[in-house]
């Protein structure tokens, strides 16, 4: 800074020395001098010092006494009297030369401060040069470092710390949210259940406990069970997801939508929250509803013929539960009963429903949507397969593992193959052999065999290696020696095993109950199992039925013997099917071209091309004069004529005329039917054509 100062006289006083030397930068000098005459000219001596200090070019610099003393001479010349003041303003000491000492002052400390660029530098400038102008801008640029800083530590702790000391900054709000979400991601690090409640629980405030709230939903129900969501509502009274929750119950509980599972819900759930919404669902799972098609494409109508959904599908499922498969733009979708579109039709490919959780694919992509339709399962692996026990295998880079419904990678993708989840277990391959595993992946089979069949409730598993076949345990024990070429399927507490040419019978310890006598004939582990206690076996090439000793029931002297499932048995002699009891009486001469076995006290059979119904007397109830014959549900039968289809109940009694290219029957009381490669529904308990399609002849 330029300072207009006096040259000394001779006989000078001293501040005339002291500005003397100053002028000509004798600065220990001028100095020496000032601080004499601090207490007689105090502004003056200030002034001086301030000067010095001021100066780069002696050893005095430094900018924060510069700063001092002018502070310094600026109180004492406001305090001085006129005279003093007139006097020393001969050496240039106003109080225009104060304030522009201050400017010099202010600005040699932001130089310094600003080189320096640290938050104590700013600090120090801040408390230092407190009436600076360029305070402010120095509290802005601390205040950017310090948050600088905290975004570099990321902790809860950096932050608070960052707002209790610099609770003016301009970035407050973002260390708030900053902080808000530190505290969340340090309270919860651990990812379990409790830390996420316990974070709820100490920061009710905070904005992530919706976050916390939306884990501990999750985390609470990972098989997405009934059991899982109402426990979930009991243990979180005042959680967001309660709604979720709630729906999540009632999708579950009613997926089909019927009015008794409506019904049983409310008595079970009383205290369900959306009565309103339950009862329009009871007015709607009331309606039948039955695909119909107009101008090509396909809708719903109900069992009145009335129009329910309109018809804009390329395609129509009929109505599993409370949704139906739908087609539109070459993509399939689901729509409830009211025609809403609940799983987007943006799919190639919707699978049935297992545990309220659908397998979708698109371009080669496969996850899973809820009974929603919502996207739980991301769409990023290969393949998925059916939830069991909340658990789907899943196909991802080629490899196999499981996940949970949300899609979380439960037990590790470290399989060639895998299978469902089958009361706890499930088969998997590694390296071209399989084993079994339970559902925290711990392996209770060792991967060492050719095949393995899986496990059913209670029962062993069949496994095979080097052609051999045998039974193991759920815990891996072999039961049964891999020694039989084929053991069949349990039943009656049997399975069928066959070895070098013969045949034999084990029970469920392993033990051959029924010995390796009989002959390994042509197809044998097809028609030889057990059914309602005998087993058809061959010996010296005729056919007869056992008990589960081993007893001959029937004796060998069949060709062939259909199931003992009914009063009558099916048995072929001589190359005509007849029936014999139970017993293996023959009721009546072989005369049947072809014999089925009994149902519901009904047998079909065939004469030359023409099917009929015996009774277990052997009466034909149904003369043989029908060109089809198959059974239908509700004790009808599916019946064609050279004149067309239709149905007609056990006694030969038309249901539905046969008049029909083609017929099948839908309920007790309802049947579709197609002429001229269109569709119709006729109800049969009068006849009534409900609804049919433009061009349908009736």
């Amino acid at each position: 800074m330029a300072t207009t100062l006096l040259a000394a006289p001779m006989f000078a006083g001293p501040l005339d020395k002291a500005f003397a030397a100053l002028e000509v930068h004798n600065y220990f000098l001028a100095r020496e001098i000032f601080l004499k005459q601090a207490r007689k000219h105090p502004s003056a001596s200030w002034y001086g010092m301030s000067v010095i200090a001021g100066r780069a070019n002696n050893p005095f610099y430094q900018a924060d006494s510069c700063y001092a003393f002018i502070m310094r001479a600026d109180a004492a010349f406001t305090a001085a009297q006129d005279k003093e003041r007139s006097y020393v303003s001969r050496y240039g000491v106003d109080h225009e030369a104060i304030e522009a000492q201050k400017r010099h002052a202010y600005e040699l400390g932001w130089e310094l401060a600003r080189n320096v660029n640290t938050i104590a530098a700013y600090d120090r400038y801040i408390k230092t040069f407190i009436s600076s102008p360029f305070v402010g801008e120095a509290a802005l640029v601390r205040d950017h470092l310090a948050f600088q800083d905290a975004r570099q530590e990321n902790t809860s702790t950096a932050y608070k710390a960052f707002l209790d000391r610099y609770p003016q900054a301009k970035e407050v709000y973002e260390a708030r949210s900053r902080l808000n979400e530190a505290v969340y991601r340090e309270s919860t690090e651990d990812g379990d259940l409790a830390a996420y409640k316990r974070f709820i629980e100490q920061h009710p405030e905070n904005p992530y406990v919706r976050q916390a709230e939306e884990q501990v939903y999750k985390l609470s129900t990972p098989g997405r069970t009934i059991a899982e969501y109402h426990a979930f509502i009991k243990a979180n009274p005042r959680s967001s997801k309660l709604e979720e929750a709630w729906r999540a119950i009632y999708e579950q509980y009613t997926r089909d939508l019927s009015t008794n599972t409506i019904t049983r819900f409310l008595q079970e759930f009383p205290e369900y929250p959306f009565v309103e919404e339950l009862v329009e669902d009871y007015k709607t799972a009331s309606l039948q509803l039955l695909p119909f098609r107009h101008d090509g494409k396909w809708g719903y109508i109900d069992d009145e013929g009335n129009e329910r959904i309109k018809a804009v599908y390329e395609w129509a499922e009929p109505f599993v539960g409370a949704q139906a498969l739908v087609g539109l733009n070459g993509r399939t979708g689901s729509i409830n009963r009211s025609g809403k579109v609940v799983t987007d039709i943006e799919y190639d490919e919707v699978t049935d429903p297992a545990e309220g959780t659908s397998t979708v694919e698109r371009s080669g992509h496969v996850g899973a949507v809820d009974r929603s339709g919502n996207l739980v399962v991301p769409m990023v692996f290969e393949d998925v397969g059916e939830f069991s026990g909340g658990l789907a295998y899943a196909e991802r880079n080629g490899r196999y593992g499981y996940i949970n419904a949300r899609g979380d990678e439960v037990i590790p993708f470290n399989f060639s193959s895998a299978g469902t989840f089958r009361n706890g277990i499930a088969v998997v391959e590694r390296e071209g052999l399989f084993g079994a595993i339970d559902v925290k992946g711990n392996v209770i089979v060792e991967p060492q065999y050719d095949w393995v069949e899986g496990f059913r409730a209670g029962q062993l598993s069949r496994v095979r290696k080097d052609g051999r076949v045998g039974l193991i345990s759920p815990f891996g024990d072999v039961i049964v020696p891999l020694e039989y070429e084929h053991i069949g399927e349990f039943a009656d507490g049997l399975a069928l095993v066959v070895k070098e040419g013969k045949v034999g019978y084990i029970n469920e310890q392993g033990a051959l109950q029924v010995p390796l006598v009989h002959e390994a004939a042509p197809g044998v582990v097809g028609w030889g199992n057990f059914q309602s206690g005998m087993a058809e076996v061959q010996s010296k090439g005729k056919r007869c039925l056992i008990n589960i000793k081993g007893e001959n029931v029937f004796p060998c002297i069949f060709t062939d013997i259909g199931p003992a499932t009914g009063h009558l048995v099916p048995v072929k002699k001589k190359g005509k099917w007849g029936y014999a009891d139970r017993k293996g009486n023959v009721l009546f001469d072989n005369r049947y071209d072809l014999a089925w076995e009994m149902l519901g006290g009904l047998a079909r059979v065939k004469a030359g091309e023409f099917f009929g119904l015996i009774d277990s007397t052997g009466k034909e109830v149904v003369p043989t004069r029908f060109a089809e014959l198959a059974p239908a549900e509700f004790g009808l039968w599916l019946a064609r004529t050279a004149d067309g289809s239709g149905l007609i109940d056990h006694q030969g009694k038309v249901v539905l005329p046969l008049i029909y290219d083609d017929a099948s029957l839908l309920r007790a009381d309802l049947a579709s039917v197609e002429r001229n490669e269109k569709i119709a529904y006729v109800r049969l308990t009068d006849g009534r054509v409900i609804w049919k399609e433009e061009g349908f002849d009736d």
